[in-house]
């Protein structure tokens, strides 16, 4: 029975990462309704899912003892059926106020009905405020509900949603003293979403503390102790001396170092004259991403078993430098959405992730380009260890995003492209945890192999869907 729960567990993975990837195709060509009545709220894809979850479920029931795996698990759990909740109960739609105008008290929703709210909103006033340069940075709108007890006058402003009697208005635009308002109304789902959230936070903590954890044992053999304590000073050696044979990337290395100050100067020049976190477009992002990459270098580069990967990540950092410098552009406006603290907490979880990921991507380059079995599997482990935060911190951030979404949107998921190759990329970096089900990544090369590919999901995720899929997250 176990052996049947595991092949339908990740047979169902594999299955749904392939699902996904051709949605964002479909969605591309046909359109975001076509994917959504077809594909992402179709009978088949929930059914999917919820195959996966009980699968799984019952797989880790079966097979661990330990609770922190466990509670990942089943908080993954909550997070699906938080989402399937709202996707059974909730409510969503537009509607337009006007100053002065007839207190409102319909709005319509995304399928085109009409839908009545229990009371009616009254628009009182609606400002618009701006930068010193002139570009507006955020709009606060004063409302007023009647045929309700609590009728007192409620504020609105973007990122800053109110709620009356469990309905929530968000700002969607102004136009000529009209308010366009996104409704939603989640009672039973987004609660259930949320706690699901809290509990994969509280489970990752649980995962790096774990003395039994794969993280905790990984960590001890990046120090370099055996099972008694003592030192590998052979493998050290041996990677010192190979490294000495390469002095000419070690030269172009140093040269490009002076990315590291140049991007982190360009970055606080940004936020300064901005006054909003530099990473609102896909060159701030980038130059973000070269700057944690540069770090990673600095890091590795203080172990002298780590120094060729250290050169080759400021060389990597280096050729992302100059992409992101070519597509700078500090006169450019900025979404009055975007001036939000949740900017910088959702962007920069996200990017660390993938400069993490970046690293065990050259990593495996390097590993793969040994000819030494005992090198390769040296560096699985580096590979391994950074495959952890980077895939934690990359959860975290879609998270936030998912609350940042709810906040400025009403909802925390619409299977925009950049959202699902996310999802994708996540998926495919959990699988790297699963070598005792998936036994041909516990081999050193498929595990590099393995890595690379994750590395080009974030590529794609970044560039393909900026450039060729479009959506609401898209830099492009």
């Amino acid at each position: 029975m176990t052996k049947v729960l595991e092949i339908v567990s990740f047979g169902g993975a594999g299955v749904l990462v392939a699902v996904l990837v051709a949605a964002t195709l479909i969605e591309n060509i046909y359109g975001l309704p076509f994917a959504l009545e077809n594909i992402y709220h179709s009978w088949w894809f929930i059914a999917l899912w919820a195959l996966l979850a009980v699968t799984a479920t019952a797989y880790i029931l079966r097979t661990q003892r330990r609770v922190s795996l466990i509670l990942l698990h089943a908080s993954l759990v909550v997070v699906l059926l938080g989402a399937f909740v709202s996707f059974l109960t909730s409510k969503r739609g537009d509607m337009a106020i006007s100053e002065g105008g007839v207190p409102a008290s319909m709005f319509e929703m995304h399928d085109g009905q009409l839908e009545k709210l229990p009371f009616r909103l009254q628009l009182v006033s609606v400002d618009t405020i701006y930068l010193d340069n002139g570009a507006p940075s955020d709009y606060k709108a004063y409302i007023r509900a009647d045929n309700i007890k609590a009728s007192d006058l409620h504020t609105l402003s973007l990122n800053a949603p109110i709620k009356i009697n469990g309905y929530q208005f968000c700002i969607k635009g102004v136009e000529d003293g009209c308010l366009w308002l996104l409704v939603s109304h989640d009672v039973y789902g987004r609660p259930i979403s949320y706690l699901g959230y809290a509990m994969v936070f509280f489970s990752f903590l649980l995962l790096f503390f774990d003395r039994q954890s794969g993280f905790k044992a990984l960590l001890q053999q990046i120090k370099g102790k055996t099972g008694n304590g003592k030192v590998k000073g052979e493998s050290v050696k041996v990677a010192v001396k190979k490294e000495r044979d390469i002095m000419s990337l070690s030269i172009l290395a140093r040269r490009m170092w002076v990315a590291l100050p140049v991007s982190f100067l360009f970055l606080c020049i940004l936020w300064h004259g901005r006054g909003v976190f530099p990473a609102t477009n896909g060159a701030e992002a980038l130059m973000l991403f070269v700057l944690f990459v540069m770090l990673l270098a600095v890091a590795l580069g203080r172990k002298k078993r780590f120094v060729l990967l250290s050169r080759l990540l400021v060389v990597v950092a280096a050729m992302f430098f100059v992409v992101a410098a070519l597509g700078l552009d500090g006169d450019s406006d900025v979404q009055p959405i975007l001036r939000t603290p949740l900017l910088s907490i959702h962007v920069t979880t996200i990017i660390i992730a993938y400069a993490l990921l970046a690293c065990t991507a050259v990593n495996a380059v390097v590993a793969l380009c040994q000819k030494d079995a005992k090198r390769k599997a040296q560096q699985a482990v580096l590979g391994r260890l950074l495959l952890y935060p980077a895939t934690m911190l990359l959860a975290g951030g879609i998270f936030i995003g998912a609350v940042w979404g709810n906040l400025s949107w009403g909802r925390y998921w619409g299977w925009d492209p950049k959202e699902v190759w996310a999802l994708v990329t996540l998926l495919l970096c959990s699988m790297g945890f699963h070598s005792h089900s998936l036994r041909f990544i516990s081999k050193p090369v498929a595990f590099h192999i393995f890595c690379i590919v994750a590395f080009l999901a974030v590529l794609f995720t970044f560039f393909g869907v900026n450039y060729l899929l479009g959506g609401l997250h898209s830099y492009a």
